[in-house]
């Protein structure tokens, strides 16, 4: 059986802010080639030791967001399995806090990640769960360079008209946020909905700690730290979403007081459909 919130004892693998490197490989002595921040992605959490999965401040903050998701059940929009089979892609999947909160409410639980490391940690904490591969499986892949991670299983049926789709701590890794949020939306069903969990931008913070955060880009793996509404409403609405919602989570994460995780939430519309 599943696990309670508190010893839950892994998480999402996309937090660490001081353990990443440049987002260029050296390839020779005479030039330098660039590297997008998937690859970088890929080959660093390929390669991450399983320890990071115990650092407390993680498994905290896995653990506020596993409470945040089932308490707020109805804010985003779901209902247990019904007469119709349910399903949810979880993207940048990590070990599957997001899928594993969220699996008692959908009939299959499907993860995509760019690491295969982390599509295989989220299978064995699936299993380990006590949910089957049938009801929760994550395999690798990338929506925004498919051709570096070739995932035939992403032009499937499968892989189409979700019910839901998560994004858990893992935007803010993007390289360009609003093409994901389109590419996720393509994989919704008419109606479904798009749910991305992730750090508010100190600007946007509500309370906290004075000051800025001040941060070296070229030697981490994100994009950027935290995210302002006005600007995920607007990538929200050129993906063609609608019912625009944004929820604060209930206490802030007191590892770094001065950054929040936000809820983001949008359904796209009954009446649309991608070809």
């Amino acid at each position: 059986m599943e696990q309670s919130v508190e010893d839950i004892p892994h998480c999402h693998h996309h937090h660490h802010h001081l353990q990443y490197h440049t987002h260029h490989h050296h390839h020779g002595p005479l030039q330098d080639v660039p590297r997008s921040m998937g690859q970088h992605n890929k080959s660093h959490y390929s390669n991450a030791p399983p320890a990071i999965f115990q650092w407390p401040w993680i498994i905290e903050l896995c653990n506020q967001i596993s409470k945040e998701l089932r308490q707020n059940i109805d804010w985003i929009g779901i209902k247990p399995p019904a007469s119709r089979p349910t399903k949810m892609l979880d993207y940048a999947c990590g070990n599957g806090v997001a899928s594993r909160a969220l699996a008692p409410f959908m009939s299959t639980v499907r993860g995509l990640d760019i690491s295969l490391a982390m599509a295989e940690q989220y299978n064995k904490m699936a299993l380990k769960a006590g949910y089957t591969p049938t009801k929760m499986h994550a395999i690798q892949g990338d929506m925004i360079e498919p051709e570096s991670t070739p995932c035939p299983e992403l032009d499937t049926p499968a892989f189409f008209n979700f019910d839901l789709i998560v994004m858990c701590m893992a935007l803010h890794h993007i390289e360009n946020p609003d093409d994901m949020i389109l590419q996720l939306s393509k994989r919704l069903r008419p109606g479904g909905l798009l749910l991305i969990i992730d750090w508010v931008s100190h600007s946007d913070s509500r309370g906290g700690q004075d000051g800025t955060w001040k941060m070296d880009f070229s030697k981490l793996s994100v994009n950027r730290i935290g995210f302002e509404e006005d600007e995920v409403k607007t990538a929200y609405d050129k993906a063609g979403l609608e019912d625009w919602s944004w929820k604060w989570t209930s206490t802030p994460l007191q590892f770094l007081l001065h950054l929040k995780t936000i809820l983001y939430n949008n359904r796209l519309p009954a009446s649309t459909a991608f070809a």
